[in-house]
C-alpha cells in the first residue's frame, strides 16, 4: 500500500471519529473566518495534529495551520467531503 493511502486512510479515520463527537462540540468560537461551530474547529485540530505527527514520523517540519484551512477550504462542497479533506491533508502530510 502506497504511503500517500496509508496517510489518506488514516486521516480519515482522525476525522470520522472526530466528527463523531459533533454533539458534544455544540459552542461558537473564534476561527479563521469569524465564528465558527466548535466542532468545525476541533476537527480542524485533530487534522492538523495528525497530519504532523505523519510529518514527524518522517522527520519533516510541521506544517501551520493554516495548510489545513486551504485544505479543507479544497474539500468543501464535494459531495465526498471527509475524503477529499483526508487526501488533501495526507498529502500535506508526504511533501
Amino acid at each position: 500500500m502506497s504511503s500517500l493511502k496509508t496517510a489518506t486512510d488514516r486521516l480519515y479515520t482522525t476525522l470520522t471519529a472526530a466528527q463523531e463527537q459533533r454533539d458534544e462540540r455544540p459552542d461558537l468560537v473564534d476561527g479563521p473566518d469569524g465564528p465558527e461551530c466548535e466542532w468545525a474547529a476541533y476537527e480542524r485540530t485533530r487534522m492538523h495534529e495528525t497530519v504532523n505527527a505523519i510529518r514527524g514520523e518522517r522527520d519533516l517540519p510541521a506544517v501551520p495551520v493554516e495548510d489545513i484551512v486551504r485544505a479543507e477550504q479544497h474539500a468543501v462542497g464535494h459531495s465526498d467531503y471527509s475524503r477529499k479533506f483526508a487526501f488533501y491533508c495526507a498529502e500535506l502530510a508526504e511533501k
